[in-house]
């Protein structure tokens, strides 16, 4: 998702800073060195827990199985703000920001959606940053991240984790551009990073850090935490440069192959918005633009990439020109298909409608229908679910304590798939 804007809440909002005693490690974190100023979430509903997390979730052709050896489907919803909002909560002692998240993470848990999308990166100027240079990584931003996965193990929710964003929201390889602008003291564009090794560089440099770093709340190292459902090489990567050329996706290749290098015991995925090249794969459509190869991607071509598992795709109707229910249903059908064809596991990373809540809940449970029951999906997630105290930032947010028709589908579908 592109829509995206400030921080999501400011740091000072919702209350008073807490008393020293409100703050220390959630229950049982392991002893660390350091104060991680961390604050206690409390859960905020009472429901039936979801089971807790317990081994890797792993693909076998074009079926994905936990380690007992029980197939795996579940839907979910992206939350791509909890580390920066973990930090922030972390950095002023804020209880309200803290609550916030644990609201929306016990609202999954109530939905029954075990599965959240969170960023993975923090490549911005703003306080709450991972990363503000190439070889500069900010423990603050870290800490945020690694709240952000506990809280979520907790609960028994698994995280989806890209590494870095198409956009410039949280850095971005925008970021990337400048840095190499900086340095180099001439200009350089986002689509720099498919074309100079350099900036790739970074990419790996941060990859490979981030899974030798043991989080500071759970002991467990990243490439060794079964919390992590995939990684993803990037959010919604495009390069209308590399048009006519193999060059995103030969990054993809050679990213997802470090990957896998690194992060051995983890699903690889894209994270792309299902763009593709080859529109003969998707006779029907009413508009060619997302098939006919304008932004640098293809779909059909990500599937044949040996160490991608996962193949994303996104489905904003209105956005992509794809608006009738025809389209729907062919969006869905043919990425599920062609994931399968390559045994690969095809999965709906986000999806959106501008609608009011009656509306958006009968477009959620037409597509969720589609991915689910009729195309034998594994996976599918909507954007973006909120805490009360979160002011929406885009047309697509789902407030469920609120939206009470999109929270029954969801519900619905949660209950269905568990």
């Amino acid at each position: 998702m592109a829509l995206l804007s400030g921080p999501l809440l400011e740091p000072g909002c919702g209350g008073s800073r807490p008393d020293a005693g409100a703050v220390g490690r959630p229950a049982g974190a392991p002893p660390h060195e350091g104060e991680l100023s961390a604050l206690e979430l409390q859960p905020t509903r009472s429901c039936p827990p979801l089971p807790p997390i317990s081994g890797f979730v792993e693909r076998d052709d074009a079926v994905l199985l936990t380690e007992a050896l029980t197939p795996y489907r579940a839907t979910g919803s992206n939350l791509y703000y909890l580390q920066q909002l973990l930090t922030y909560a972390q950095q002023d002692h804020n209880q309200a920001l803290a609550d916030a998240v644990g609201e929306v993470l016990d609202d999954l848990v109530c939905l029954s959606l075990p599965i959240a999308r969170i960023w993975g990166f923090n490549d911005s100027s703003d306080r709450s940053s991972i990363r503000d240079a190439p070889d500069a990584y900010r423990e603050e931003g870290l800490r945020g991240l690694d709240q952000a996965v506990w809280e979520a193990k907790r609960r028994g929710i698994r995280l989806i984790i890209p590494l870095v964003n198409n956009w410039a929201d949280y850095g971005g390889l925008p970021a990337y551009a400048a840095w190499a602008s900086r340095i180099d003291r001439n200009p350089r564009w986002h689509d720099d990073f498919f074309w100079d090794a350099r900036l790739r560089q970074w990419w790996k440099d941060y990859a490979f850090m981030l899974a030798n770093r043991v989080n500071t709340f759970t002991g467990v190292a990243y490439k060794d935490e079964p919390t992590i459902l995939a990684w993803e090489i990037g959010n919604e990567l495009r390069c209308p440069s590399c048009r006519g050329t193999s060059r995103l996706a030969d990054t993809v290749r050679e990213l997802a192959h470090f990957l896998k290098q690194v992060m051995p015991r983890h699903l690889i995925a894209d994270g792309g918005e299902g763009f593709d090249d080859q529109p003969g794969l998707y006779l029907g459509l009413s508009n060619p633009y997302p098939v006919r190869g304008d932004e640098g991607t293809s779909f059909s071509t990500l599937a044949a990439i040996e160490d991608l598992d996962l193949l994303s795709y996104h489905h904003y109707p209105r956005s992509y020109g794809l608006e009738s229910a025809r389209d729907t249903e062919i969006w869905i059908e043919r990425h599920q298909g062609v994931a399968a064809v390559f045994g690969k596991v095809a999965y709906l990373g986000e999806c959106g409608a501008v609608a009011t809540d009656a509306e958006r809940a009968r477009s959620y449970d037409w597509w969720l229908k589609h991915v689910f029951e009729v195309n034998g999906g594994l996976v599918g997630l909507m954007w973006q679910l909120l805490p009360d105290a979160r002011t929406a930032n885009d047309q697509f947010s789902v407030h469920a304590r609120r939206d009470h028709a999109t929270a029954y589908i969801l519900s619905r579908w949660g209950a269905y798939l568990r």
